[in-house]
Protein backbone atom coordinates (compact mmCIF):
# COMPACT_ATOMS: atom_id res chain seq x y z
CA UNK A 1 0.00 0.00 0.00
CA UNK A 2 0.93 3.30 -0.59
CA UNK A 3 1.34 6.03 2.51
CA UNK A 4 3.04 8.72 1.84
CA UNK A 5 4.38 11.68 4.18
CA UNK A 6 4.93 14.47 1.89
CA UNK A 7 2.44 15.71 -0.75
CA UNK A 8 3.44 14.22 -3.71
CA UNK A 9 5.79 10.86 -4.52
CA UNK A 10 7.49 9.04 -7.19
CA UNK A 11 6.28 5.88 -7.28
CA UNK A 12 8.84 3.27 -9.76
CA UNK A 13 7.68 0.06 -11.59
CA UNK A 14 9.78 -1.96 -13.55
CA UNK A 15 9.35 -0.23 -17.05
CA UNK A 16 8.51 3.62 -15.67
CA UNK A 17 8.35 5.90 -13.12
CA UNK A 18 4.62 7.95 -13.12
CA UNK A 19 4.73 11.13 -10.31
CA UNK A 20 0.76 11.01 -8.20
CA UNK A 21 -0.70 13.51 -5.94
CA UNK A 22 -1.51 12.84 -2.61
CA UNK A 23 -5.59 12.83 -3.77
CA UNK A 24 -4.28 10.02 -6.84
CA UNK A 25 -2.61 8.04 -4.33
CA UNK A 26 -5.42 7.96 -1.81
CA UNK A 27 -7.80 6.50 -4.81
CA UNK A 28 -5.42 4.05 -5.62
CA UNK A 29 -5.27 2.96 -2.12
CA UNK A 30 -9.31 2.76 -2.15
CA UNK A 31 -9.15 1.32 -5.81
CA UNK A 32 -6.77 -1.74 -3.85
CA UNK A 33 -8.87 -2.06 -1.25
CA UNK A 34 -11.80 -2.82 -3.26
CA UNK A 35 -9.91 -4.96 -5.67
CA UNK A 36 -8.44 -6.96 -2.97
CA UNK A 37 -12.58 -7.27 -1.11
CA UNK A 38 -13.53 -8.82 -4.61
CA UNK A 39 -10.78 -10.98 -5.00
CA UNK A 40 -11.11 -12.40 -1.48
CA UNK A 41 -14.98 -12.37 -1.32
CA UNK A 42 -15.75 -14.00 -4.68
CA UNK A 43 -15.43 -17.58 -5.71
CA UNK A 44 -18.70 -17.19 -8.16
CA UNK A 45 -18.89 -18.64 -11.53
CA UNK A 46 -20.79 -16.25 -14.10
CA UNK A 47 -23.02 -19.02 -14.82
CA UNK A 48 -24.46 -20.01 -11.08
CA UNK A 49 -26.12 -18.13 -8.80
CA UNK A 50 -24.46 -20.00 -5.89
CA UNK A 51 -21.66 -18.35 -3.55
CA UNK A 52 -18.96 -20.12 -2.53
CA UNK A 53 -16.90 -17.69 -0.13
CA UNK A 54 -17.86 -15.46 2.74
CA UNK A 55 -20.14 -12.34 1.97
CA UNK A 56 -17.39 -9.51 3.15
CA UNK A 57 -18.48 -7.52 6.34
CA UNK A 58 -20.63 -4.33 5.91
CA UNK A 59 -19.78 -1.19 8.00
CA UNK A 60 -22.48 -1.27 10.65
CA UNK A 61 -22.09 2.99 12.05
CA UNK A 62 -25.47 3.86 10.30
CA UNK A 63 -29.40 4.39 11.40
CA UNK A 64 -32.95 3.08 8.96
CA UNK A 65 -35.44 1.27 7.48
CA UNK A 66 -36.02 -2.26 4.88
CA UNK A 67 -38.41 -5.29 3.50
CA UNK A 68 -37.27 -8.72 4.61
CA UNK A 69 -36.42 -10.47 0.77
CA UNK A 70 -37.72 -14.23 1.53
CA UNK A 71 -38.42 -14.91 -2.02
CA UNK A 72 -36.93 -12.35 -4.80
CA UNK A 73 -38.83 -13.65 -7.83
CA UNK A 74 -42.28 -12.81 -6.09
CA UNK A 75 -41.24 -9.99 -3.55
CA UNK A 76 -44.35 -8.96 -0.79
CA UNK A 77 -44.44 -6.12 1.15
CA UNK A 78 -45.43 -7.57 4.45
CA UNK A 79 -44.90 -4.98 6.91
CA UNK A 80 -44.84 -5.62 11.07
CA UNK A 81 -47.20 -3.13 12.50
CA UNK A 82 -46.17 -2.44 16.38
CA UNK A 83 -49.41 -0.74 17.68
CA UNK A 84 -47.85 0.99 21.06
CA UNK A 85 -51.58 1.79 22.32
CA UNK A 86 -54.96 1.39 21.50
CA UNK A 87 -56.18 -1.62 21.09
CA UNK A 88 -55.91 -2.60 25.43
CA UNK A 89 -52.24 -3.46 25.30
CA UNK A 90 -50.53 -4.69 28.49
CA UNK A 91 -48.97 -2.26 30.50
CA UNK A 92 -50.90 0.72 29.48
CA UNK A 93 -50.91 3.24 32.09
CA UNK A 94 -53.44 6.08 31.43
CA UNK A 95 -52.44 9.76 31.61
CA UNK A 96 -54.27 11.67 34.67
CA UNK A 97 -54.95 14.43 32.60
CA UNK A 98 -57.88 12.82 30.62
CA UNK A 99 -58.70 15.94 28.97
CA UNK A 100 -55.47 16.45 27.71
CA UNK A 101 -54.27 19.58 26.60
CA UNK A 102 -50.47 20.75 26.54
CA UNK A 103 -48.11 19.06 29.19
CA UNK A 104 -50.34 16.64 29.47
CA UNK A 105 -47.70 14.19 28.27
CA UNK A 106 -45.28 13.35 30.95
CA UNK A 107 -41.77 13.55 28.94
CA UNK A 108 -39.65 10.18 28.46
CA UNK A 109 -37.22 9.63 31.10
CA UNK A 110 -34.23 10.86 30.27
CA UNK A 111 -32.21 9.99 33.45
CA UNK A 112 -28.29 9.44 33.08
CA UNK A 113 -27.90 6.12 34.61
CA UNK A 114 -25.87 5.97 37.93
CA UNK A 115 -22.20 5.28 37.84
CA UNK A 116 -23.00 1.32 39.30
CA UNK A 117 -25.95 0.58 36.32
CA UNK A 118 -23.92 2.18 33.54
CA UNK A 119 -20.99 -0.41 34.30
CA UNK A 120 -23.75 -3.39 34.48
CA UNK A 121 -25.37 -2.48 31.53
CA UNK A 122 -21.87 -2.08 29.26
CA UNK A 123 -21.14 -5.36 30.91
CA UNK A 124 -24.53 -6.93 30.04
CA UNK A 125 -24.47 -5.59 26.75
CA UNK A 126 -20.82 -7.04 25.84
CA UNK A 127 -22.07 -10.22 26.59
CA UNK A 128 -24.57 -9.91 24.27
CA UNK A 129 -22.25 -8.97 21.85
CA UNK A 130 -19.32 -11.74 22.29
CA UNK A 131 -17.04 -9.37 24.90
CA UNK A 132 -16.49 -7.01 21.67
CA UNK A 133 -19.12 -4.98 20.32
CA UNK A 134 -17.38 -4.01 17.09
CA UNK A 135 -16.76 -7.70 16.23
CA UNK A 136 -20.31 -8.69 17.81
CA UNK A 137 -22.26 -6.53 15.35
CA UNK A 138 -19.84 -7.29 12.58
CA UNK A 139 -21.07 -11.07 13.35
CA UNK A 140 -24.74 -10.19 13.53
CA UNK A 141 -24.13 -9.07 9.91
CA UNK A 142 -22.36 -11.59 8.18
CA UNK A 143 -24.86 -14.52 9.89
CA UNK A 144 -27.78 -12.46 8.32
CA UNK A 145 -26.31 -11.80 4.87
CA UNK A 146 -25.47 -15.80 5.26
CA UNK A 147 -29.00 -16.68 5.86
CA UNK A 148 -29.88 -15.38 2.34
CA UNK A 149 -30.86 -16.73 -0.55
CA UNK A 150 -28.11 -18.10 -2.99
CA UNK A 151 -29.30 -15.73 -6.00
CA UNK A 152 -30.09 -12.41 -3.51
CA UNK A 153 -27.17 -13.18 -1.55
CA UNK A 154 -25.11 -13.46 -4.69
CA UNK A 155 -27.04 -10.16 -6.15
CA UNK A 156 -26.32 -8.46 -2.39
CA UNK A 157 -22.20 -9.25 -2.86
CA UNK A 158 -22.13 -8.10 -6.60
CA UNK A 159 -24.11 -4.92 -5.94
CA UNK A 160 -21.48 -3.85 -3.22
CA UNK A 161 -18.53 -4.21 -5.27
CA UNK A 162 -19.89 -2.73 -8.52
CA UNK A 163 -21.22 0.50 -5.95
CA UNK A 164 -17.83 0.74 -4.67
CA UNK A 165 -16.04 0.99 -7.43
CA UNK A 166 -18.71 3.75 -9.45
CA UNK A 167 -18.42 5.87 -6.07
CA UNK A 168 -14.29 5.37 -6.76
CA UNK A 169 -14.33 6.33 -9.94
CA UNK A 170 -16.90 9.00 -10.03
CA UNK A 171 -15.03 12.51 -9.35
CA UNK A 172 -12.29 11.07 -12.02
CA UNK A 173 -11.93 12.58 -15.20
CA UNK A 174 -11.48 9.93 -17.82
CA UNK A 175 -7.57 10.81 -18.66
CA UNK A 176 -7.39 9.90 -14.87
CA UNK A 177 -9.32 7.08 -14.99
CA UNK A 178 -7.44 5.34 -17.87
CA UNK A 179 -4.16 6.54 -16.26
CA UNK A 180 -5.03 4.77 -12.69
CA UNK A 181 -7.07 1.66 -12.73
CA UNK A 182 -5.83 -0.91 -14.85
CA UNK A 183 -8.01 -2.07 -17.99
CA UNK A 184 -8.35 -6.11 -16.39
CA UNK A 185 -10.01 -4.26 -13.05
CA UNK A 186 -12.37 -2.58 -15.08
CA UNK A 187 -12.75 -5.51 -16.70
CA UNK A 188 -14.06 -7.43 -13.70
CA UNK A 189 -16.03 -4.51 -12.92
CA UNK A 190 -17.54 -4.70 -15.56
CA UNK A 191 -18.52 -8.38 -15.89
CA UNK A 192 -19.73 -7.87 -12.41
CA UNK A 193 -22.44 -5.34 -13.44
CA UNK A 194 -23.27 -7.74 -16.20
CA UNK A 195 -23.82 -10.56 -13.88
CA UNK A 196 -25.67 -8.65 -11.30
CA UNK A 197 -27.98 -7.37 -14.41
CA UNK A 198 -28.71 -10.40 -14.84
CA UNK A 199 -29.41 -11.73 -10.99
CA UNK A 200 -31.96 -8.90 -10.70
CA UNK A 201 -33.89 -9.07 -14.24
CA UNK A 202 -34.59 -12.91 -13.59
CA UNK A 203 -35.55 -12.56 -9.80
CA UNK A 204 -37.03 -9.38 -10.35
CA UNK A 205 -34.89 -7.72 -7.57
CA UNK A 206 -34.38 -3.94 -7.52
CA UNK A 207 -31.58 -1.71 -6.10
CA UNK A 208 -33.83 -0.08 -3.68
CA UNK A 209 -34.20 -3.98 -1.99
CA UNK A 210 -30.10 -4.71 -2.50
CA UNK A 211 -29.42 -1.47 -0.73
CA UNK A 212 -31.79 -2.33 2.23
CA UNK A 213 -30.84 -5.78 2.33
CA UNK A 214 -27.80 -3.74 3.88
CA UNK A 215 -29.12 -1.09 5.63
CA UNK A 216 -31.35 -3.62 7.52
CA UNK A 217 -28.67 -5.77 8.52
CA UNK A 218 -26.80 -3.45 9.53
CA UNK A 219 -29.11 -1.94 11.65
CA UNK A 220 -30.69 -4.71 13.11
CA UNK A 221 -27.26 -5.63 14.08
CA UNK A 222 -26.61 -2.39 16.00
CA UNK A 223 -29.88 -1.84 17.76
CA UNK A 224 -29.44 -3.32 21.03
CA UNK A 225 -26.21 -1.78 20.99
CA UNK A 226 -27.18 1.84 20.31
CA UNK A 227 -30.13 1.92 22.31
CA UNK A 228 -28.05 0.35 25.53
CA UNK A 229 -25.96 3.30 24.80
CA UNK A 230 -28.47 5.58 24.58
CA UNK A 231 -30.31 4.88 27.31
CA UNK A 232 -26.52 4.52 29.41
CA UNK A 233 -26.20 8.75 28.80
CA UNK A 234 -29.88 9.16 29.48
CA UNK A 235 -30.54 9.35 25.19
CA UNK A 236 -28.48 12.56 25.22
CA UNK A 237 -26.17 13.89 22.86
CA UNK A 238 -23.59 16.14 23.26
CA UNK A 239 -24.97 19.89 24.32
CA UNK A 240 -24.10 21.14 21.09
CA UNK A 241 -25.81 17.94 18.79
CA UNK A 242 -28.86 18.21 21.19
CA UNK A 243 -29.76 22.04 21.10
CA UNK A 244 -29.69 20.84 16.89
CA UNK A 245 -32.33 18.38 17.50
CA UNK A 246 -34.04 20.21 19.91
CA UNK A 247 -34.69 23.06 17.82
CA UNK A 248 -35.75 20.85 14.51
CA UNK A 249 -38.87 18.86 17.13
CA UNK A 250 -39.73 22.49 17.61
CA UNK A 251 -40.35 22.82 14.53
CA UNK A 252 -42.27 19.81 13.51
CA UNK A 253 -44.59 20.24 16.83
CA UNK A 254 -45.24 23.63 15.95
CA UNK A 255 -46.61 23.05 12.83
CA UNK A 256 -49.50 20.63 15.09
CA UNK A 257 -50.53 23.58 16.73
CA UNK A 258 -50.86 25.76 13.92
CA UNK A 259 -54.23 26.51 11.58
CA UNK A 260 -55.72 23.19 9.86
CA UNK A 261 -53.52 21.38 11.97
CA UNK A 262 -54.08 17.23 12.52
CA UNK A 263 -51.89 16.57 15.16
CA UNK A 264 -49.69 14.14 13.69
CA UNK A 265 -45.79 14.17 13.38
CA UNK A 266 -44.17 11.39 11.36
CA UNK A 267 -40.42 10.45 12.43
CA UNK A 268 -39.03 9.02 9.48
CA UNK A 269 -35.56 6.45 10.15
CA UNK A 270 -37.14 6.21 13.82
CA UNK A 271 -34.55 4.04 15.22
CA UNK A 272 -34.82 3.01 19.41
CA UNK A 273 -37.19 6.48 19.37
CA UNK A 274 -34.34 8.64 19.93
CA UNK A 275 -36.26 11.87 19.26
CA UNK A 276 -39.38 11.14 21.26
CA UNK A 277 -38.28 12.82 24.22
CA UNK A 278 -37.30 16.11 22.33
CA UNK A 279 -40.71 15.97 20.07
CA UNK A 280 -42.22 15.77 24.00
CA UNK A 281 -40.11 18.33 25.69
CA UNK A 282 -40.81 20.64 22.66
CA UNK A 283 -44.53 20.54 23.51
CA UNK A 284 -46.20 17.25 22.07
CA UNK A 285 -49.12 16.97 23.92
CA UNK A 286 -49.81 13.20 23.55
CA UNK A 287 -48.24 10.28 22.70
CA UNK A 288 -50.61 9.37 19.89
CA UNK A 289 -49.68 12.48 18.12
CA UNK A 290 -46.27 10.50 17.12
CA UNK A 291 -45.79 7.96 14.36
CA UNK A 292 -42.67 6.14 13.86
CA UNK A 293 -40.82 4.07 11.02
CA UNK A 294 -37.92 2.17 10.48
CA UNK A 295 -36.64 -0.46 8.10
CA UNK A 296 -35.00 -2.35 11.37
CA UNK A 297 -37.48 -4.51 13.48
CA UNK A 298 -34.96 -4.59 16.01
CA UNK A 299 -34.87 -1.04 16.00
CA UNK A 300 -38.85 -0.85 16.50
CA UNK A 301 -38.37 -3.40 19.19
CA UNK A 302 -36.04 -1.08 21.41
CA UNK A 303 -38.38 1.92 20.74
CA UNK A 304 -41.53 0.08 21.51
CA UNK A 305 -40.04 -0.94 25.00
CA UNK A 306 -38.61 1.85 25.86
CA UNK A 307 -41.42 4.55 24.53
CA UNK A 308 -44.40 2.55 24.09
CA UNK A 309 -46.29 2.30 27.35
CA UNK A 310 -47.62 6.05 27.23
CA UNK A 311 -51.09 6.18 26.40
CA UNK A 312 -53.33 9.33 25.70
CA UNK A 313 -55.91 9.61 28.52
CA UNK A 314 -58.80 10.32 26.36
CA UNK A 315 -58.86 7.68 23.23
CA UNK A 316 -56.75 5.38 25.32
CA UNK A 317 -53.98 4.86 21.79
CA UNK A 318 -50.07 5.62 22.38
CA UNK A 319 -47.25 6.11 19.78
CA UNK A 320 -47.00 4.11 16.79
CA UNK A 321 -43.69 2.28 15.60
CA UNK A 322 -44.19 0.74 12.21
CA UNK A 323 -41.08 -1.83 10.74
CA UNK A 324 -41.13 -1.34 7.42
CA UNK A 325 -40.42 0.42 3.84
CA UNK A 326 -41.10 4.09 4.45
CA UNK A 327 -41.23 4.12 0.58
CA UNK A 328 -43.32 1.19 0.08
CA UNK A 329 -45.61 1.79 3.45
CA UNK A 330 -49.49 2.77 3.11
CA UNK A 331 -50.20 5.91 5.66
CA UNK A 332 -53.59 5.63 4.80
CA UNK A 333 -53.55 8.42 2.25
CA UNK A 334 -52.26 11.53 1.27
CA UNK A 335 -52.19 15.22 3.68
CA UNK A 336 -52.32 12.81 7.24
CA UNK A 337 -49.44 14.70 9.03
CA UNK A 338 -48.51 17.71 9.91
CA UNK A 339 -45.01 17.45 9.30
CA UNK A 340 -42.81 14.69 8.66
CA UNK A 341 -39.40 14.50 10.20
CA UNK A 342 -35.54 13.20 8.78
CA UNK A 343 -33.33 13.15 11.89
CA UNK A 344 -30.17 11.66 10.57
CA UNK A 345 -31.51 9.28 8.14
CA UNK A 346 -32.52 10.75 4.78
CA UNK A 347 -28.90 10.04 3.74
CA UNK A 348 -29.58 6.41 4.89
CA UNK A 349 -33.05 6.14 2.16
CA UNK A 350 -32.25 4.43 -1.19
CA UNK A 351 -34.07 6.83 -3.52
CA UNK A 352 -33.38 10.69 -1.70
CA UNK A 353 -35.64 12.32 -4.33
CA UNK A 354 -38.59 9.19 -4.14
CA UNK A 355 -38.03 10.05 -0.40
CA UNK A 356 -39.12 13.87 -0.34
CA UNK A 357 -41.31 13.42 -2.88
CA UNK A 358 -43.08 10.90 -0.77
CA UNK A 359 -43.24 13.12 2.41
CA UNK A 360 -44.32 16.12 0.55
CA UNK A 361 -47.79 13.98 -0.40
CA UNK A 362 -47.76 12.71 3.49
CA UNK A 363 -47.88 16.07 4.89
CA UNK A 364 -51.29 18.28 4.81
CA UNK A 365 -51.71 21.20 2.69
CA UNK A 366 -50.89 25.08 3.76
CA UNK A 367 -48.39 24.80 6.48
CA UNK A 368 -47.25 20.80 6.30
CA UNK A 369 -43.60 20.53 6.94
CA UNK A 370 -41.00 18.09 5.82
CA UNK A 371 -38.04 18.59 8.26
CA UNK A 372 -34.25 17.43 7.07
CA UNK A 373 -32.07 17.71 10.64
CA UNK A 374 -28.24 15.98 10.74
CA UNK A 375 -26.71 17.60 13.98
CA UNK A 376 -23.39 16.44 12.91
CA UNK A 377 -23.62 18.60 9.27
CA UNK A 378 -23.55 18.05 5.61
CA UNK A 379 -19.43 17.17 5.72
CA UNK A 380 -20.31 14.75 8.11
CA UNK A 381 -23.08 12.95 5.75
CA UNK A 382 -20.04 13.27 3.09
CA UNK A 383 -17.73 11.17 4.90
CA UNK A 384 -19.87 8.06 5.52
CA UNK A 385 -21.13 8.50 1.57
CA UNK A 386 -17.07 8.26 0.81
CA UNK A 387 -16.25 5.47 3.44
CA UNK A 388 -19.21 3.68 2.53
CA UNK A 389 -21.43 4.41 -0.57
CA UNK A 390 -23.26 0.65 0.22
CA UNK A 391 -25.05 2.28 3.06
CA UNK A 392 -24.98 6.03 2.33
CA UNK A 393 -25.30 6.88 -1.63
CA UNK A 394 -24.91 10.45 -1.83
CA UNK A 395 -24.48 13.40 0.72
CA UNK A 396 -27.80 15.82 2.03
CA UNK A 397 -29.02 18.50 -0.41
CA UNK A 398 -27.23 21.65 -0.45
CA UNK A 399 -29.90 24.91 -0.88
CA UNK A 400 -28.88 24.80 -4.70
CA UNK A 401 -30.27 21.70 -5.03
CA UNK A 402 -33.11 21.93 -2.61
CA UNK A 403 -34.10 24.70 -5.05
CA UNK A 404 -33.83 22.57 -8.09
CA UNK A 405 -35.66 19.78 -6.71
CA UNK A 406 -38.09 21.66 -5.65
CA UNK A 407 -38.54 23.85 -9.52
CA UNK A 408 -37.76 20.72 -11.21
CA UNK A 409 -40.71 18.57 -9.41
CA UNK A 410 -42.70 21.54 -9.38
CA UNK A 411 -43.73 20.77 -5.88
CA UNK A 412 -46.04 23.19 -3.73
CA UNK A 413 -43.08 23.89 -0.97
CA UNK A 414 -40.82 27.03 -0.40
CA UNK A 415 -37.77 26.42 1.33
CA UNK A 416 -38.54 27.95 4.27
CA UNK A 417 -35.20 27.60 6.04
CA UNK A 418 -31.70 26.84 3.87
CA UNK A 419 -28.98 24.39 5.18
CA UNK A 420 -25.67 25.50 5.85
CA UNK A 421 -22.80 24.24 3.13
CA UNK A 422 -20.68 21.29 4.12
CA UNK A 423 -17.24 22.65 5.29
CA UNK A 424 -19.02 26.07 5.94
CA UNK A 425 -18.69 28.42 9.52
CA UNK A 426 -22.52 28.10 9.47
CA UNK A 427 -22.32 24.50 9.73
CA UNK A 428 -19.78 24.85 12.39
CA UNK A 429 -22.80 26.56 14.40
CA UNK A 430 -25.54 24.81 13.36
CA UNK A 431 -24.94 21.12 12.00
CA UNK A 432 -27.37 20.77 9.01
CA UNK A 433 -31.20 21.73 9.17
CA UNK A 434 -33.80 22.03 5.91
CA UNK A 435 -36.88 23.49 6.30
CA UNK A 436 -39.94 22.85 3.43
CA UNK A 437 -42.93 24.23 4.08
CA UNK A 438 -46.33 23.46 2.46
CA UNK A 439 -47.99 26.28 0.28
Amino acid sequence: SISPKEKGRNIKTKRFTIRLNQNEMHLIQLLTAVFLARASAFGLSKHSHNCRSPVPSCIANHPTAFQTLHDASSVRHTSSLFMSGGFGGSGASKSKDKKGGKGSQKSPSSKKMNPRDAKRANQQLLERYGGDLGKGTQDRIQASLESLEPHIREAAELYKTVTQFDALVAPMTTADRNRLIPPVQSQMIEDDRKTLNSIMEEHKLSERELHNVYQRFTWDASADAKATKADIVGNKMKAEFQERITKACAIAVEATESEGALGKVLDVGCGHGAIVPSLVDAGMREPDMFVGIDLSSEMVDNAIQRYGAARNGRTGKGRLFVADDFLTYDFGGDGVFDSVIFCSALHDLPDMETSIQKAFSLVRGKGGKVIVVHAQGAQHVLGQHHANPVMVKRGLPTTKEWTEMIADNEWSFTLEYEPADPRSDREMEEGYLAVLSKI
